[in-house]
């Protein structure tokens, strides 16, 4: 590898516009877990001196195509990462499950970040299909992409059990971190501890996952939670009426 900075395309699946992809008993929306676990790795390899491009930073629809462009336009892109969540034909829940990494043919550099990614995620101990990696040559962002591109899935939401864990932070955690040790891997660059959170900023990123989990704090229509901005008394209201409602009060 050359000393030039790497760059990798984040490019988490689906927007706000598709209410399909999710659980059966509907407490989980893949747009929203993709978004989260893209946000998680970008800081993750950011922060290991890694360029990193998502493909969109809200809810607002962005059209495979365009996901396609966005990546297309980077120089030197050293590697596309599309990030879904899985389902089981039928609409109800399902025995599958498992992690699994979707390429557009075998070899090359693509297979080489798939094979570092899935050796990352199984010693994380997260759970793997049978057959982890699988070739699709008409996935759309795979067949589109000048890069090495890798689609990963990130267990299946139509299983009862990994839904549940998919909607957990620290699980999505431990998916961000186990993904971006891979590719950092694959980019040939070592994976370095940073500094860790202080007990105030720890605590404050529990709090925003659960009031997310637990729809108290929604953000706006692009998915955007706008933490650093004020909060007006109106917003304040609805946030503890929420509150009071999930610990049922009202």
């Amino acid at each position: 590898m050359s000393e030039r900075e790497k760059r990798v395309c984040l490019d988490p699946g689906h927007d706000a516009g598709n209410l399909a992809n999710k659980s059966p008993d509907g407490t989980y929306y893949e747009h929203v877990f993709t978004l989260d676990l893209g946000k998680r790795l970008e800081k993750l390899l950011t922060d290991r001196g890694v360029s990193v491009t998502m493909t969109r930073t809200g809810g607002g629809a962005v059209s495979l195509a365009r996901r396609c462009e966005i990546a297309n336009s980077i120089p030197d892109l050293d590697l596309f990462v599309s990030l879904h969540s899985n389902a089981a034909a039928g609409g109800g829940w399902s025995s599958a499950k498992g992690w699994s990494v979707y390429l557009y043919g075998t070899g090359g550099d693509r297979e080489r970040a798939a094979q570092d990614i899935l050796e990352q995620v199984r010693a994380a101990g997260i759970a793997v299909r049978s057959t982890p990696i699988v070739y699709d040559p008409e996935l759309y962002v795979l067949k589109h992409t000048k890069a090495p591109a890798v689609l990963l899935e990130n267990g299946f939401h139509t299983n009862r059990e990994e839904a549940a864990l998919l909607g957990q932070a620290d699980y999505r955690q431990k998916l961000a971190v186990a993904e971006a040790k891979g590719i950092l891997e694959y980019l040939g660059i070592p994976w370095v501890e940073t500094e860790e959170e202080t007990d105030y900023q720890a605590e404050a990123r529990a709090a925003v996952d659960w009031l997310t989990e637990n729809g108290i704090m929604q953000g706006n229509a692009e998915g955007d939670l706008m933490l650093d901005q004020p909060l007006t008394r109106r917003q304040f209201a609805v946030l503890e009426y929420r509150i009071a409602k999930l610990e049922g009060f009202v």
